[in-house]
């Protein structure tokens, strides 16, 4: 009996979800390079994502997004049109009855679990929707032991359908020190300075890391170049970087706000930093850890569980409330040059065991299991 292909939805592989972006173009892109690829179909936005190197399948351009409530019909056409034999949606809106055995990515409950982020009504809404994904995925593919504590707690009568595959780091790509050096230069990034990747919505906590960085900045000052905190990632007008306190160090060149980068920007930001710092209050899995260890920047990050699951022991960690803890921390790493050199060692150890084809293939096999009927 022939068997159809497996339907990969990379439609979510967009800037609006540039974290979530880089997971799908990672796993995608393992997958295909794989020794025993899967038969598949790559269903992706008009546009595909320029990081997709998917030549050996064939690409399905859909009309409507993940938010489109006409996605419920046009997926489901599409998966019998190419006679799949099961659907995986890297993202939890999707269509709720795709008429296939189906696998599910969460990479976090943080909407749900973070107070404060979303009104009660679109909390309401972001839970049904969750609900609705798990109940039609065979499996509840998630990327870390916290994320599923958090769905068994939240959703327990789908904690049976939990396989956790942790995310890969290995997409970002190489680029040459050259090239890496003038695109800093470019952002206005220059001598050394901390690096901070993600978003500034409220739980990414900032204000901690910005008021951490401005009891330590001017200590470390080397031949007339200010120490900076350089922040990449996309900017929310409603939630300003560190309010007064970084404004004044931007201003005076401590603290640097680059907004939004492409890969391989974020590459050559990783490339010059001397620390990486991750104040989070809540994570999913921590992708910008998982990158910095494995090209080689000591790792500072809170005690948020899926973070500390992450970095393991090749990384330093704080409370996420205490700045006073947290400047003490990366004021004692700065001037120890022979401690981050040992945690540079520790974090390509434990990096080696987070790559997309290690992902790939534990994907490989559930895909089997599900589209056979045995999930």
């Amino acid at each position: 009996m022939t068997v159809g292909p497996i339907a990969f939805d990379a439609r979510a592989a967009t800037p609006h979800f540039p974290g979530i972006g880089r997971t799908i173009v990672g796993l995608a892109n393992a997958l295909a390079a794989g020794i025993r690829p899967p038969q598949m179909v790559i269903l992706h936005n008009d546009r595909p994502h320029p990081g997709l190197a998917l030549s050996r399948w064939p690409m399905q351009a859909c009309r409507t997004t993940p938010f489109d409530l006409g996605q419920q019909w046009e997926i489901r056409v599409r998966l019998r049109r190419a006679a799949a034999s099961m659907y995986h949606s890297p993202y939890y809106l999707m269509p709720y009855a795709p008429g296939v055995p189906a696998v599910v990515t969460c990479n976090d409950l943080i909407p749900l679990t973070v107070p404060g982020l979303f009104s009660p009504p679109a909390r309401a809404g972001i839970r049904i929707a969750h609900a609705m994904a798990f109940r039609a995925a065979s499996v509840i593919v998630v990327p870390s032991r916290a994320t599923h504590d958090d769905v068994a707690r939240l959703f327990p009568r789908h904690a049976g359908k939990l396989e956790v595959v942790p995310h890969g780091w290995d997409s970002i790509g190489d680029i040459d020190e050259v090239r890496a050096a003038r695109l800093r230069h470019e952002l206005g990034v220059h001598g050394r300075y901390i690096l901070a990747v993600g978003s500034n919505k409220p739980h990414k906590n900032l204000q901690v890391l910005v008021e951490a960085w401005a009891t330590v900045a001017g200590r470390f000052d080397a031949g007339g170049t200010a120490t900076a905190l350089v922040l990449a990632g996309p900017r929310d007008p409603r939630f300003p970087d560190g309010g007064s306190t970084g404004e004044r160090l931007a201003v005076a060149g401590r603290m640097v706000s680059v907004g939004p980068v492409s890969d391989e920007t974020l590459a050559a930001l990783y490339g010059g930093a001397t620390l990486l710092v991750c104040p989070s209050r809540a994570e999913g899995f921590g992708l910008p850890v998982a990158e910095a260890m494995g090209l080689g920047v000591p790792v500072v990050c809170s005690r948020a569980p899926a973070l500390v699951e992450v970095a393991g022991c090749a990384g330093a960690h704080f409370d996420s409330d205490d700045p006073g803890g947290l400047a003490r921390l990366i004021e004692r790493l700065l001037g120890a040059p022979d401690e981050r050199e040992a945690m540079r060692h520790a974090g390509f150890t434990r990096a080696a065991e987070l790559t997309w084809a290690r992902a790939a293939e534990r994907m490989s096999t559930l895909y089997a299991r599900v589209a056979g009927g045995l999930a």
